[in-house]
């Protein structure tokens, strides 16, 4: 069977976003194990002593059930350069453990600090999180993903960012671009200058 994971922060010695991050784990396992129970990992994730002044990221492995958790101080990439990869063949609409597609694309482009994937003319996410471009007025996300970020949705549902399609071409009608995910806000994110871009 498959495995999957889940990567949820923790600060304050609270995890965060636990409503979007149990919705996502329980439309995967009920999609690739045809399991009918909904996990709450309130109840499920006990906490370890951890430093409240430091930022952890909780790494939980998952099939059917939970394989595994790890927590690890967290220290945020900060991205500079991005390259657009024309990369039709990935799918990644579940948030596999196996990311060895991702990665290869990744390694073929290392002298980038990450990478977009383009699917038909359309960009979709970097190599580890979803992608938001400012037009001078809202922040606009790629409307077809490689995957449905939790930070993405809840972003979406508070009105902060929008979905959209967007075509290389379109690319110069930003001013600049951020990444968020589950462990990085779109208000911490650092700006990624457009002509970073290539």
């Amino acid at each position: 069977m498959s495995l999957l994971f889940e990567t949820i922060k923790v600060a304050n010695n609270t995890l965060l976003n636990l409503d979007y991050h149990n919705a996502r784990i329980s439309q995967a396992r009920r999609k690739l194990f045809g399991a009918d129970d909904n996990w709450d990992l309130q109840t499920l994730i006990q906490l370890p002593e951890l430093n409240s002044n430091l930022v952890y990221k909780c790494r939980l492995i998952y099939d059917e059930y939970l394989q595994s958790l790890e927590f690890q101080p967290y220290n945020m990439r900060i991205l500079h350069t991005l390259k657009l990869v024309e990369s039709p063949e990935i799918d990644y609409g579940l948030k596999y453990l196996d990311r060895s597609a991702l990665d290869l694309i990744k390694q073929d482009n290392s002298n980038f600090d990450d990478i977009i994937i383009v699917q038909s003319n359309r960009l979709t996410d970097c190599s580890f999180a979803n992608i938001v471009f400012y037009d001078g007025e809202k922040w606009l996300t790629p409307g077809s993903p490689l995957l449905k970020g939790i930070k993405r949705q809840k972003y979406i549902d508070h009105q902060m960012i929008f979905e959209q399609d967007i075509v290389v071409s379109d690319l110069k009608f930003f001013t600049k671009a951020r990444i968020i995910n589950a462990m990085i806000d779109l208000e911490e994110s650092q700006d990624i200058l457009m002509d970073n871009i290539f």
